[in-house]
């Protein structure tokens, strides 16, 4: 019952970063309206949100392993609050951009404070399950950015939206620092925090996280950048699909890449080599993004394979099993925020390459730039955890 109350504490607050790091696209209006913003000045200030969301991710890791998920969570939530309440109140583009940065900063441990209290908790068999239900559940995030949001936003002004959810912030922070017991936390006499830093970019290195890192690097990325980029252009452009045609398959999209982690979560117990299973998976989805621009276009081939990209990579969930075996003792944090880090990395250089691919070969040759990326990392983390074993 306690691993219960502490994982429905941390729901909420990785459902809360969920609605805090879309809410952007459904306040955007309002934003450039108020501030005067060029589409290229919003850009800017909404990606401050994930730059908060990377910048967060080693230091994050260090402070699990120091003092543990409830104090970690605790002090992120309250940075997450303040971020949303600074976006609503902002005067300025800047101060805006500003709340979005401590957002984003805020939110980018929840996940894994959830992972910690799931590792210190509950049986290691039942660690994968859990780490694939997470995504699922904390889906009501992504809901609460959508109809809810455009309603209060209708209702009270774009600035209700991030005063709602900063409001869920601090309900969020309550809960987390009454339902997370203390465990897990360790202090650090001689280890300086910079050292510990240092650490997690080292166990990224190291002989037992070289194959999860990897595979970190070009898997989800290829999920997030064809759902979040290239989806959107390739069924209206290359399929004619008008924009509510469109909403509906990035919906049905969006509900696959949620449920696959929770499927790939609950097989992990039953799998007899998890590593080849999420190798071969992923393998397979390089093969059917690969199929998109060779097919020639076709609406119900292409859907199906875009539908069969994001279930097959939803095995990326495993990673954190694997990652939670391989981890040093006392050093959980470190080695998941090595892990997290490399798909914000992966992102942040194959996202620019498939622009430049698709300026050189259109659409087809930045969806190639991720097959290509998924079949090489998909070939090196099998060779990785052959040699890790």
């Amino acid at each position: 019952m306690t691993a219960i109350r502490a994982l429905g504490a941390l729901v909420g607050a990785v459902s809360l970063s969920q609605w805090a790091r879309t809410l952007p696209a459904v306040i955007a209006s309002g934003v450039t309206g108020e501030f005067g913003l060029s589409e290229a000045g919003l850009a800017a200030a909404t990606a401050m949100v994930h730059l908060g969301f990377a910048v967060g991710q080693v230091p994050s890791g260090v402070a699990l392993d120091r003092v543990g998920p409830r104090l970690t969570a605790s002090v992120l939530l309250a940075i997450a609050a303040a971020g949303l309440a600074l976006s609503a109140a902002a005067p300025g583009a800047w101060s805006f951009a500003l709340g979005q940065f401590l957002t984003g900063l805020g939110c980018s441990g929840v996940f894994m404070a959830a992972l910690m209290v799931a590792a210190q908790l509950l049986p290691a068999d039942r660690f994968g399950q859990v780490a694939g239900l997470m995504p699922a559940l904390s889906g009501i995030g992504l809901l609460a950015s959508g109809t809810p949001s455009a309603w209060l936003i209708g209702s009270a002004g774009w600035r209700a939206a991030p005063a709602a959810a900063a409001v869920a912030g601090v309900l969020c922070l309550i809960a987390a620092w009454r339902l997370v017991p203390a465990i897990g936390s360790r202090r650090h006499g001689r280890q300086g925090l910079g050292s510990e830093c240092l650490e997690v970019l080292l166990l990224a290195a190291s002989r037992g996280l070289r194959a999860p890192v990897t595979l970190a690097f070009v898997g989800y990325p290829a999920t997030l950048a064809l759902r979040g980029l290239w989806a959107g252009p390739w069924l209206t452009d290359r399929l004619g699909f008008g924009l509510v045609a469109t909403g509906n398959v990035l919906a049905a999209l969006s509900v696959v890449m949620s449920l696959a982690p929770a499927l790939f979560g609950w097989l992990d117990r039953h799998l007899p080599n998890r590593a080849r299973v999420v190798g071969i998976a992923h393998l397979a989805a390089a093969a059917s993004l690969a199929g998109l621009p060779l097919a020639g276009g076709g609406a119900a081939p292409d859907i199906a394979a875009m539908m069969l990209v994001g279930m097959l990579i939803g095995s990326h969930v495993l990673l954190y099993p694997m990652t939670r075996e391989a981890a040093p003792e006392g050093a959980t944090g470190k080695a998941l925020s090595a892990v997290n880090l490399s798909f914000f990395v992966g992102l942040v250089v194959l996202q620019p390459l498939s622009g430049l691919a698709a300026r050189l070969a259109g659409l087809p040759g930045a969806l190639a730039v991720f097959a290509v990326a998924l079949a090489a990392g998909s070939a090196a983390f099998l060779a990785l955890a052959r040699q890790s074993r």
